[in-house]
């Protein structure tokens, strides 16, 4: 019995010895902790290689294209007055006048566009009898034979177009509006839009006709009488 506990004894004491040994034992290799930078990090390297990734070359073609066509512009508005004139010639245009006809002129040549057509070109003498034209329409009425029953195309080869072989004219009456654009507009905007039976929309969007004259009046009212003469 006194010899088991002996043993016993022993045993335990030799046990203590060796865990007090290994809990004081430190090993003398740090870990070695690999910086990561910005650019790259460390990631173990396939052995095997890799094919190498072909990037198509973009190569930049030259495209040409046609030049812009230049819009023709107002010359000269009116040019000089030839024509019946029993009211006397018109007076000289005011500022609104002459923004009203660029304006309209634009409009004219913007809705022949957005259908694939030429421009008109401006002509200052077709401009010139337009302008008389809605002159005298305000003393004699609002109408082509106004003043003394000749039809337009008679009145514009009196201008000095005789030997055309097309003609035509548009008449519009605009109330008064504020700025006096919006009437213009609405009532030219009534005329393209006729259709293809309207002779508006017809003079307007003709591939016979080339030359255009618009002739503004605004009267003591604030109505706007215009006229487009056309000639080919």
């Amino acid at each position: 019995m006194r010899i088991n506990q002996k043993f016993w004894y022993l045993f335990g004491l030799f046990l203590i010895i060796l865990l007090a040994g290994c809990g004081t034992t430190q090993s003398n290799h740090a870990v070695q902790i690999q910086p990561v930078t910005a650019d790259s990090l460390n990631i173990a390297q396939n052995p095997t290689p890799t094919a190498d990734i072909t990037i198509p070359k973009q190569i930049a073609t030259v495209v040409s294209t046609p030049p812009k066509q230049s819009n023709p512009v107002v010359t000269t508005v009116p040019g000089p007055v030839n024509g019946p004139a029993p009211y006397g010639p018109p007076p000289p245009m005011t500022s609104e006048e002459y923004q009203l006809t660029q304006q309209l002129f634009a409009l004219i040549n913007h809705d022949r566009a957005v259908r694939g057509l030429y421009p008109f070109v401006w002509n200052a003498t077709l401009a010139g009898g337009a302008r008389l034209h809605s002159w005298n329409m305000v003393h004699c009425g609002f109408s082509h034979t106004c003043p003394d029953g000749l039809d337009q195309c008679t009145r514009i080869a009196n201008e000095g177009f005789a030997g055309f072989t097309d003609c035509g004219e548009c008449i519009g009456l605009a109330g008064p509006s504020t700025p006096p654009w919006n009437n213009v507009y609405a009532v030219q905007e009534s005329m393209i839009n006729e259709g293809p039976t309207g002779w508006h929309f017809i003079h307007l969007t003709s591939t016979t006709l080339h030359r255009v004259g618009v002739g503004i009046y605004v009267d003591s009212n604030g109505w706007v009488w215009f006229t487009e003469d056309m000639v080919s």
